[in-house]
């Protein structure tokens, strides 16, 4: 064939060679979207998922998004909240008044390890994802919380140790409604806290204060509670497929993380609190263990009972899952 006559189809053939080198280059310069994410905490709790999720997105989509974190008192009401951002970190209990499933975390002596703990969260996901669909909100990702432990003056050695000991909740972190209830029922008498013997508190050797005030730490796991980060359905909505599929996969990145971490955070708590001298029991004993078990029964009952036919339901599939 002349050359005359292949110039205009080579022309063709490196315009559409070209075009999507230039789409490319375009799309290169494009502004990713703002997202702002509000976490909902208070300074009490120091929580990563809401970081972790923003720098995660700024590593694999930055070209996609720019995830702008604010912190906020955890004082809006639910509804408000999940219209208030793009995105929102939140610890989920705090709304179980809205939605008693989403107080399950908090409900004492239902896991005794983070494996059991992510059972839970498998059993229990579609329950929340249906709960939060209600206020127009996505589940993206779930951050495990050290779960509680007790401190004590003296060496727990079975269940008969708590009934006369005197007992206070440490307030300085978040605490399940009810927390008191199931030590009473195991004989424990309440006293403030300066003259508490134990004490249930949800966080660990970070807090020297407790290093200092209890000779002992037993990792009775009373609960592992839980932050939800979630997406507003409307915002998330007006995203394209593939920015979603994005945020749906940052998620699910953040929160594998967070859940293996959780278990090298726990190591590195009771390495601290044996370096202060506290004595950890990483094994409590069963006799306490089921005293305590028996004792938060109707905690867990009373949960159940707000759930109706879905609590019942939920606590069988889980228990069945864990062979209890």
């Amino acid at each position: 064939m002349p050359f005359a006559r292949l110039l205009p189809i080579m022309r063709r053939r490196v315009l559409f060679a070209a075009f999507p080198v230039a789409l490319l280059a375009g799309r290169a310069h494009a502004s990713p979207k703002r997202l702002d994410l509000a976490a909902y905490s208070s300074q009490a709790v120091v929580g990563t998922a809401a970081q972790r999720f923003a720098d995660k997105a700024g590593a694999l989509s930055a070209r996609r998004f720019r995830i702008e974190v604010s912190e906020l008192p955890p004082t809006m009401p639910f509804d408000a909240m999940a219209r208030a951002s793009a995105l929102a970190s939140f610890h989920a209990p705090m709304f179980s008044r809205d939605e008693p499933i989403l107080g399950l975390s908090a409900v004492p002596m239902l896991a005794a390890t983070v494996d059991e703990a992510e059972t839970l969260l498998r059993v229990a996901r579609p329950y929340y994802d249906a709960a939060l669909a209600r206020h127009g909100q996505i589940l993206l990702a779930v951050e495990p919380w050290r779960p509680a432990a007790l401190w004590s003056t003296f060496r727990l050695r079975s269940g008969g140790d708590l009934r006369g000991a005197r007992f206070a909740l440490d307030e300085t972190v978040y605490t399940g409604d009810g927390w008191t209830e199931p030590f009473a029922r195991a004989g424990a008498q309440r006293s403030s806290y300066s003259e508490a013997e134990v004490t249930l508190s949800s966080g660990y050797a970070s807090s020297a204060a407790l290093a200092r005030e209890f000779a002992c730490v037993t990792e009775i796991f009373f609960a592992l509670q839980l932050t939800f980060l979630t997406a507003n359905r409307g915002a998330f909505e007006l995203l394209t497929e593939g920015e979603r599929e994005d945020l749906r996969t940052i998620g699910r990145q953040t929160e594998a993380e967070l859940w293996r971490e959780i278990r090298s955070f726990m190591q590195r708590d009771r390495q601290e609190a044996a370096s202060r001298g506290v004595l950890v029991s990483a094994e409590p004993p069963a006799d306490l263990m089921t005293a305590l078990r028996t004792a938060a029964e109707p905690n867990v009952g009373r949960w159940a009972a707000a759930m109706g036919a879905d609590g019942a339901a939920l606590l069988a599939d889980y228990r069945r899952a864990i062979g209890f």
